[in-house]
C-alpha cells in the first residue's frame, strides 16, 4: 500500500470526522434530543479512531528492523481493536442513557430543526465517504480502508433512521427520539463487536478465505517447471498474509535450476496484494512411468558428475 495514498486518505477522512464532530455537538448543544447526542458521541468515536489509524499505519509501515524482521505489520489491527474497545464503551453508554429515559418516561422538550439539518449534513458527507474510500480500498488492497468505507456506509444508513426518529420527535411523538437513540446505541455496539473479532483474528493468525488460497495455488501453478502445488498453509501477519508452501520439481533438475524455480515462485505469489510474504519448500517428483527407467549414470546426469539428484529441500524467503 502506498503510504503517501494511504496518508491522504486518512487526512480527508479526519477532517472529514472532525467537522462532523463539530456540527452534531452544536446540535447537540442547542437541543435536548437524545437522538443527536448519541450521533454526536458515534462522531466523536470516528474521528478518535481516524486519528488512532492515522498514528498506527504510520507506525505499519516503518521498515523492518533487527527487532522486527518481518516489520510492524501488526500495528494496524492492534489500532483497529482499541477503536472497537473505546466504540463499545460509548455504545454502552448511549445505550444505557436511552433505556434510562424509556423507563421513567423521560422525553425531548426541545428539538429544533438543527438536528435535522446536522443530520442530513452528515448524510451526504458520510456517503461521499463511502464511496472514495471504497474506491481507495480497491486501488490499494487495503482492509483499513476497506473497513472504512463499510463503515462510512453503515453511518449512512443509521443516520437515516436517526432522522426519521428526529422529526418524528419534533412531530410530537418525543418517544421516538428516546427509540432511535437506542437504536444508535445498538449499532454502535455491534459495530465495535465486529470491529474487535476482525482485529483480533488478524492478531491471532487466522487463515485466509478459500478463495485466496486458490489464488496462491494458480500463482504457484503457473510457474514454468513447477509439476505441483501441495501443503499451502497462509495465516495473517498483520493485515497482511505470509504463505508457506511445496512446490514439487522433476527430481533430475539441477539444484541451480529448482533454487531458480523457487525463487520464481515466491515473486509470483508476492505479486498478489495481500501477500506480505512466501516462503516455498522444494520437493523432487517422482514420475510413476519412470520408476523402471534406468538411472542416469555419473556421465549421463546433468552437470556431469554431479549425478541424480535425489532430493532437494530449499526453504527459500525474501530478505
Amino acid at each position: 500500500m502506498s503510504l503517501s495514498s494511504a496518508r491522504y486518505g486518512i487526512v480527508i477522512g479526519l477532517l472529514a470526522n472532525a467537522l462532523l464532530l463539530i456540527l452534531k455537538a452544536s446540535a447537540s448543544g442547542i437541543s435536548d434530543s437524545l437522538t443527536i447526542f448519541s450521533e454526536t458521541l458515534n462522531s466523536l468515536s470516528d474521528f478518535l479512531g481516524a486519528i488512532v489509524i492515522f498514528v498506527f499505519v504510520r507506525w505499519a509501515h516503518r521498515t523492518v528492523d533487527e527487532d522486527h524482521p518481518f516489520g510492524h505489520h501488526r500495528a494496524e489491527p492492534i489500532a483497529g481493536l482499541v477503536l472497537g474497545l473505546f466504540s463499545g464503551i460509548l455504545g454502552i453508554e448511549v445505550v444505557r442513557h436511552a433505556v434510562i429515559d424509556l423507563s421513567r418516561g423521560n422525553s425531548a422538550h426541545h428539538i429544533g430543526p438543527w438536528p435535522a439539518l446536522a443530520l442530513i449534513t452528515a448524510i451526504g458527507v458520510k456517503g461521499a465517504l463511502a464511496i472514495y474510500f471504497s474506491r481507495l480500498s480497491d486501488q490499494l488492497g487495503s482492509p483499513a480502508f476497506r473497513a472504512s468505507a463499510v463503515d462510512c456506509r453503515n453511518d449512512v444508513f443509521v443516520g437515516s433512521q436517526a432522522l426519521v426518529g428526529v422529526l418524528l420527535a419534533e412531530a410530537n411523538l418525543a418517544i421516538f427520539d428516546s427509540i432511535s437513540a437506542l437504536l444508535v446505541g445498538l449499532y454502535i455496539l455491534y459495530s465495535a463487536y465486529v470491529v474487535a473479532v476482525e482485529n483480533i483474528d488478524f492478531l491471532m493468525g487466522k487463515a485466509p478465505e478459500s478463495a485466496m488460497h486458490h489464488e496462491i495455488r494458480e500463482s504457484a501453478r503457473r510457474v514454468e517447471g513447477v509439476v505441483e502445488v501441495e501443503d499451502i498453509r497462509a495465516h495473517y501477519v498483520g493485515t497482511f498474509i505470509h504463505v508457506e508452501l511445496t512446490a514439487r520439481v522433476h527430481a533430475h533438475l539441477p539444484t541451480r535450476d529448482s533454487h531458480a524455480i523457487a525463487e520464481d515462485v515466491r515473486h509470483s505469489v508476492e505479486e498478489i496484494p495481500a501477500v506480505g510474504r512466501a516462503f516455498v519448500h522444494i520437493e523432487p517428483f517422482e514420475d510413476p512411468s519412470a520408476k523402471d527407467s534406468p538411472m542416469f549414470s555419473p556421465a549421463e546426469s546433468p552437470e556431469g558428475s554431479r549425478g541424480p539428484l535425489q532430493r532437494a529441500s530449499l526453504v527459500h524467503s525474501s530478505n
